[in-house]
């Protein structure tokens, strides 16, 4: 016999509910729009109770959701930071949540949808996924019907993973097929990473790049060619650039070897935000030895929302040329997309890779046409459960278009620019990297996407300038290491950020007080 109705039971009338709605309407709108004084991290204090406030086991009977409300509300939403609503959080390449992604985000775990196979008889939900990720080609300047193979993933690791995948994928059944393999269909997710090089009689595989980001190394151990095996061939003063001539005898050395090539370029160097350039060179050396070219533009790819825009910024875009010559692209879109966690993308140009390296078999998973052109998300990427992430994508491309984002980029390039000025300007401090100590301060300032690369010149203050920043509440920056020295970081991606000398006011008013 069922327990009768109680506190603590699942069933929610809507007298019930109403009062729940209106107590949700209040957290949201306390955490989305907090007072300009507030805290970026939350106090010790409060993280401290917070934390001996925590259940430390599952209640027999249950809270109950009024009791919930207050536990949740009251005991532990004051110890989360406020990294995505502070226009002021420059820790991390972070983006906050547009008004209209939030919408859209509710909207999701309302529909709870699970996007894993294309039924167009049951939802909608594969249609406007497929919908969301051409927009997103349209918004960064790519041929839609270039760019076949896309998907939504977790994050900019998850799409590095499948562009090593692809890439991987790749180059082993081209290789069997020169080995003249019987099956000419064979490929590395049938026969296993040991068995397609033993078959195709390749030794290796190699991944080059230029200052790889951490999750390239983390791609190629997790699919099993090895973080030993991912080579970083940048100059040691430029390292987001490639030494050409050190890449191609790599190349060549792995071909005559028997060993294949995955070529990672790098749009926004995770300590400096600069690009790679030379990209028709580098397609030329694979063209010539063979490879495959995967771009990681997991905030770089967005320099391409100012593909046609006039005056100062106009530049920025040519940053990125030479993408659309990339096998593959991973982006991120909780990043300068300004959508929630978590939500990233990936492009590729052959979506028979992605099927040959993801498909799912399963009879009660199979798609009811194979007609259709959309295909299902679990045969082309990692997961088979997911997030209904495509709609927040969908809600904020449509509700500010492409001009609304190329505002929103043309402002956080503003604002970064504004911080790296100052820094220049000031005698305490050090921007960095430097290339040319003679180049003027116009082309300096010029040079920078949306991260602030800086120290302090006194080792003094250097050696705890994050630790000061952080500590005074205001702002939040992150530490990192230049040329075997700390450095601050300063990443702007909120679309939060004011607008002009306003918004990097209480910056300049940080680094002041940090100096003392």
């Amino acid at each position: 016999m069922l327990p009768a109705p109680s506190e603590s039971s699942m069933a929610v009338s809507s007298s019930e509910l109403a009062p729940l709605l209106s107590t949700i309407q209040s957290a949201i709108l306390s955490t989305y729009l907090p007072p300009a004084s507030s805290p970026i991290l939350p106090p010790t204090a409060v993280l401290q109770a917070a934390s001996s406030n925590l259940l430390q086991s599952i209640p027999t009977t249950g809270l109950g959701i009024t009791p919930l409300i207050s536990h949740l509300f009251t005991d532990l939403l004051p110890a989360f930071n406020a990294s995505s609503t502070s226009p002021h959080y420059y820790g991390f390449v972070t983006g906050g949540v547009t008004p209209a992604a939030l919408l859209a985000d509710i909207l999701v775990s309302l529909a709870d949808q699970n996007i894993q196979v294309h039924l167009p008889a049951d939802t909608l939900s594969t249609k406007i996924e497929d919908v969301a990720l051409s927009m997103l080609l349209e918004l960064f300047h790519l041929e839609k019907t270039e760019w076949l193979g896309r998907t939504f993933t977790t994050g900019g690791t998850a799409s590095n993973i499948l562009g090593l995948a692809c890439g991987r994928e790749h180059l082993l059944q081209d290789a069997l097929k020169r080995a003249g393999y019987a099956d000419a269909e064979a490929s590395t997710g049938d026969l296993g990473i040991l068995a397609a090089c033993i078959d195709a009689g390749i030794t290796g595989i190699q991944v080059l790049s230029a200052a790889p980001h951490s999750s390239i190394t983390k791609a190629a151990s997790i699919l099993g060619i090895g973080r030993k095996q991912v080579h970083d061939v940048s100059w040691s003063d430029t390292p987001w650039e490639f030494d050409l001539e050190e890449l191609e005898e790599r190349l060549k050395s792995g071909q005559e070897r028997g060993i294949v090539s995955i070529v990672v370029v790098g749009f926004g160097e995770v300590n400096t935000g600069r690009f790679t350039t030379g990209l028709g060179e580098i397609r030329r050396l694979l063209d010539k030895y063979g490879g495959w070219l995967h771009v990681d533009a997991a905030f770089g790819i967005f320099a391409r929302v100012l593909v046609g825009a006039e005056g100062a910024l106009a530049e920025v875009a040519g940053w990125a040329e030479g993408i659309e010559l990339a096998d593959s692209i991973a982006g991120d879109g909780h990043k300068l997309l300004n959508v929630p966690y978590d939500c990233g993308f990936f492009f590729t140009r052959t979506p028979a890779i992605l099927q040959s390296t993801f498909v799912n078999t399963a009879p009660y998973l199979a798609t009811p046409s194979a007609l259709d052109s959309i295909p299902s998300p679990l045969n082309i990427g990692l997961e088979n459960s997911r997030r209904f992430r495509a709609l927040p994508v969908y809600a904020t491309l449509a509700a500010y278009g492409s001009l609304g984002y190329r505002a929103l980029v043309t402002r956080l390039i503003l604002h970064a620019r504004g911080i790296a000025r100052y820094i220049h300007h000031h005698p305490a401090y050090e921007l960095l990297p430097v290339e040319n100590e003679a180049e003027d301060e116009e082309t300096t300032i010029r040079k920078v996407f949306m991260i602030v690369l800086f120290r302090a010149k006194e080792e003094r203050v250097n050696k705890s300038l994050k630790e000061r920043i952080n500590a005074t509440g205001k702002i939040y920056v992150s530490g990192t290491i230049w040329d075997g020295r700390e450095a601050v970081r300063v990443a702007v991606g909120n679309w939060r950020v004011e607008d002009g000398e306003q918004g990097w006011e209480v910056v300049k008013e940080v680094l002041k007080e940090v100096l003392v």
